[in-house]
Protein backbone atom coordinates (compact mmCIF):
# COMPACT_ATOMS: atom_id res chain seq x y z
CA UNK A 1 0.00 0.00 0.00
CA UNK A 2 1.37 3.70 -1.30
CA UNK A 3 1.63 5.98 2.02
CA UNK A 4 -0.05 9.08 1.67
CA UNK A 5 0.72 12.18 3.70
CA UNK A 6 -0.65 15.44 4.21
CA UNK A 7 1.87 18.36 5.28
CA UNK A 8 1.16 21.04 7.45
CA UNK A 9 3.12 24.28 6.18
CA UNK A 10 3.60 27.92 6.37
CA UNK A 11 5.08 29.44 2.61
CA UNK A 12 8.63 30.82 3.38
CA UNK A 13 9.06 28.84 6.64
CA UNK A 14 11.28 26.14 8.01
CA UNK A 15 8.28 23.48 6.70
CA UNK A 16 10.42 23.77 2.86
CA UNK A 17 13.07 21.39 4.53
CA UNK A 18 10.04 18.46 4.98
CA UNK A 19 8.59 19.62 1.83
CA UNK A 20 11.84 19.05 0.23
CA UNK A 21 12.01 15.57 1.94
CA UNK A 22 8.51 14.76 0.58
CA UNK A 23 9.40 15.71 -2.51
CA UNK A 24 13.02 13.78 -2.94
CA UNK A 25 11.17 10.31 -1.95
CA UNK A 26 8.82 10.78 -4.71
CA UNK A 27 5.89 10.36 -2.15
CA UNK A 28 2.07 11.22 -2.62
CA UNK A 29 1.53 14.05 -0.28
CA UNK A 30 -0.75 17.05 -0.02
CA UNK A 31 -0.06 20.49 1.03
CA UNK A 32 -2.16 22.14 3.63
CA UNK A 33 -1.45 25.84 4.32
CA UNK A 34 -1.14 27.69 7.53
CA UNK A 35 -0.85 31.05 7.28
CA UNK A 36 1.56 31.95 10.37
CA UNK A 37 1.19 35.96 9.05
CA UNK A 38 -2.61 35.41 9.98
CA UNK A 39 -1.89 33.79 13.48
CA UNK A 40 -3.59 30.76 11.74
CA UNK A 41 -1.44 28.62 13.87
CA UNK A 42 -3.19 29.54 16.73
CA UNK A 43 -7.12 28.90 15.73
CA UNK A 44 -8.79 26.25 17.66
CA UNK A 45 -8.69 23.86 14.33
CA UNK A 46 -5.06 23.83 13.93
CA UNK A 47 -4.63 23.56 17.78
CA UNK A 48 -6.96 20.58 17.71
CA UNK A 49 -4.05 18.96 15.62
CA UNK A 50 -0.68 20.06 17.19
CA UNK A 51 -1.07 22.29 20.13
CA UNK A 52 1.99 23.78 19.94
CA UNK A 53 0.99 25.97 17.41
CA UNK A 54 4.02 25.41 14.93
CA UNK A 55 4.39 24.24 11.58
CA UNK A 56 5.47 21.57 10.05
CA UNK A 57 3.30 18.80 11.11
CA UNK A 58 3.11 15.95 9.24
CA UNK A 59 0.09 13.27 9.11
CA UNK A 60 -0.36 9.57 7.73
CA UNK A 61 -2.16 6.67 8.64
CA UNK A 62 0.20 6.23 11.25
CA UNK A 63 -0.71 9.72 13.07
CA UNK A 64 0.65 13.24 14.03
CA UNK A 65 4.04 14.06 13.80
CA UNK A 66 5.33 17.26 14.69
CA UNK A 67 9.44 19.04 14.11
CA UNK A 68 11.56 19.23 11.40
CA UNK A 69 13.99 16.93 12.58
CA UNK A 70 12.00 14.05 13.88
CA UNK A 71 9.81 14.00 10.33
CA UNK A 72 13.30 13.69 8.47
CA UNK A 73 14.14 11.03 10.84
CA UNK A 74 10.75 9.18 10.58
CA UNK A 75 10.91 9.46 6.39
CA UNK A 76 14.39 8.07 6.84
CA UNK A 77 13.78 5.49 8.51
CA UNK A 78 10.67 4.27 6.92
CA UNK A 79 11.78 4.38 3.49
CA UNK A 80 15.22 2.16 3.19
CA UNK A 81 17.86 4.11 0.62
CA UNK A 82 15.98 6.94 0.15
CA UNK A 83 18.79 9.16 0.25
CA UNK A 84 17.06 11.87 2.94
CA UNK A 85 19.97 11.33 5.00
CA UNK A 86 23.62 10.19 4.04
CA UNK A 87 25.90 7.35 5.55
CA UNK A 88 26.64 3.80 5.40
CA UNK A 89 27.08 3.12 8.61
CA UNK A 90 25.20 4.96 12.29
CA UNK A 91 28.14 7.46 12.69
CA UNK A 92 27.87 8.56 9.30
CA UNK A 93 23.98 9.06 9.66
CA UNK A 94 24.69 10.35 13.22
CA UNK A 95 26.74 12.93 11.69
CA UNK A 96 24.48 14.13 9.04
CA UNK A 97 21.48 14.21 12.07
CA UNK A 98 24.16 16.37 14.17
CA UNK A 99 24.03 18.95 11.37
CA UNK A 100 20.34 19.02 11.26
CA UNK A 101 20.03 19.66 14.83
CA UNK A 102 22.14 22.22 14.83
CA UNK A 103 20.48 24.03 11.86
CA UNK A 104 16.66 23.38 14.30
CA UNK A 105 18.75 24.31 17.67
CA UNK A 106 21.36 26.50 16.92
CA UNK A 107 20.87 28.66 13.45
CA UNK A 108 17.12 28.63 13.26
CA UNK A 109 16.64 29.98 17.03
CA UNK A 110 19.00 32.51 15.86
CA UNK A 111 17.05 33.40 13.13
CA UNK A 112 14.09 33.85 15.48
CA UNK A 113 15.95 36.41 17.48
CA UNK A 114 16.92 38.46 14.40
CA UNK A 115 13.64 38.36 12.80
CA UNK A 116 11.04 38.33 15.70
CA UNK A 117 12.99 40.39 18.06
CA UNK A 118 9.86 41.60 19.41
CA UNK A 119 8.05 38.31 20.49
CA UNK A 120 11.23 37.90 22.43
CA UNK A 121 11.88 41.37 24.75
CA UNK A 122 8.43 43.82 24.64
CA UNK A 123 10.74 46.91 25.32
CA UNK A 124 11.60 48.76 21.95
CA UNK A 125 14.91 50.07 23.37
CA UNK A 126 16.31 46.40 23.84
CA UNK A 127 15.55 45.87 20.07
CA UNK A 128 18.20 46.90 17.83
CA UNK A 129 20.86 45.54 20.72
CA UNK A 130 19.35 42.01 21.14
CA UNK A 131 18.87 41.71 17.02
CA UNK A 132 22.72 42.52 16.32
CA UNK A 133 23.76 39.69 19.19
CA UNK A 134 21.69 37.23 17.57
CA UNK A 135 23.18 38.63 14.15
CA UNK A 136 26.76 38.28 15.31
CA UNK A 137 25.88 34.61 16.97
CA UNK A 138 24.36 34.15 13.87
CA UNK A 139 27.43 34.88 11.33
CA UNK A 140 30.16 33.13 14.55
CA UNK A 141 27.97 29.88 13.63
CA UNK A 142 27.98 30.26 9.71
CA UNK A 143 31.14 30.12 10.08
CA UNK A 144 31.23 26.97 11.25
CA UNK A 145 30.17 25.44 7.83
CA UNK A 146 31.81 27.86 5.88
CA UNK A 147 34.99 25.95 7.41
CA UNK A 148 33.39 22.28 6.57
CA UNK A 149 33.42 22.81 2.74
CA UNK A 150 37.56 24.16 2.94
CA UNK A 151 38.24 20.15 1.82
CA UNK A 152 36.53 20.54 -1.40
CA UNK A 153 33.23 18.63 -1.01
CA UNK A 154 30.50 19.72 -2.99
CA UNK A 155 27.76 18.84 -0.06
CA UNK A 156 27.69 19.35 3.73
CA UNK A 157 27.76 15.75 3.99
CA UNK A 158 29.79 14.41 1.38
CA UNK A 159 29.24 13.73 -2.45
CA UNK A 160 25.32 13.69 -2.72
CA UNK A 161 23.06 16.51 -1.75
CA UNK A 162 20.70 15.78 1.15
CA UNK A 163 18.27 17.26 3.87
CA UNK A 164 21.39 18.30 5.66
CA UNK A 165 21.62 20.72 2.79
CA UNK A 166 17.97 21.81 2.79
CA UNK A 167 17.91 22.87 5.71
CA UNK A 168 21.27 24.55 6.08
CA UNK A 169 19.96 26.84 2.73
CA UNK A 170 16.91 27.47 4.56
CA UNK A 171 19.15 28.99 7.84
CA UNK A 172 21.49 30.67 5.30
CA UNK A 173 19.07 32.66 2.83
CA UNK A 174 17.16 33.54 5.94
CA UNK A 175 20.52 34.91 7.65
CA UNK A 176 21.38 36.99 4.58
CA UNK A 177 17.64 38.79 4.78
CA UNK A 178 18.76 39.08 8.74
CA UNK A 179 21.76 40.67 7.80
CA UNK A 180 24.38 39.08 7.88
CA UNK A 181 27.32 40.09 6.21
CA UNK A 182 27.96 36.78 3.85
CA UNK A 183 30.58 37.97 1.72
CA UNK A 184 33.58 36.87 3.38
CA UNK A 185 31.86 33.50 2.96
CA UNK A 186 33.51 32.17 -0.47
CA UNK A 187 32.76 28.86 0.04
CA UNK A 188 29.30 29.07 1.32
CA UNK A 189 28.48 31.10 -1.68
CA UNK A 190 28.96 28.69 -4.16
CA UNK A 191 27.26 26.10 -1.92
CA UNK A 192 24.46 28.05 -1.90
CA UNK A 193 24.24 28.75 -5.41
CA UNK A 194 24.59 24.32 -6.16
CA UNK A 195 21.52 24.02 -3.61
CA UNK A 196 19.35 26.50 -4.85
CA UNK A 197 19.54 24.74 -8.21
CA UNK A 198 19.24 21.04 -6.95
CA UNK A 199 16.08 19.74 -8.88
CA UNK A 200 14.87 18.65 -5.37
CA UNK A 201 14.59 22.65 -4.36
CA UNK A 202 13.28 23.17 -7.80
CA UNK A 203 10.30 21.18 -7.27
CA UNK A 204 9.90 22.02 -3.96
CA UNK A 205 9.19 25.77 -4.45
CA UNK A 206 6.66 24.74 -7.21
CA UNK A 207 4.84 22.74 -4.95
CA UNK A 208 4.57 25.29 -2.59
CA UNK A 209 3.56 28.24 -4.92
CA UNK A 210 1.13 25.81 -6.69
CA UNK A 211 -0.42 25.26 -2.44
CA UNK A 212 -0.17 28.59 -2.24
CA UNK A 213 -2.28 29.52 -5.44
CA UNK A 214 -5.19 26.75 -4.81
CA UNK A 215 -5.43 28.33 -1.16
CA UNK A 216 -5.99 31.41 -2.40
CA UNK A 217 -8.58 30.65 -5.10
CA UNK A 218 -10.44 28.75 -2.51
CA UNK A 219 -9.54 25.46 -4.29
CA UNK A 220 -8.75 22.29 -1.98
CA UNK A 221 -4.77 22.68 -0.83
Amino acid sequence: MTTSYQLYFSPGSCSRVSIAALELLGADYELCPVLLANDEQLQPAYQALNAKGKVPLLVNHEGLLTETLAIALYLHQTTPGSGLLPGSDAYDTAIAISWLAWCGSTLHPLIYRARMVSRIHPDLATHDVLRLRAVEDLSTQLGIAESTFSDGREWLCGGSWSLVDAYLLWCFQRARQCGCDIEGWPRLIAWEARAEAHPVWGRMLQREAQAMSEHAQGGSV
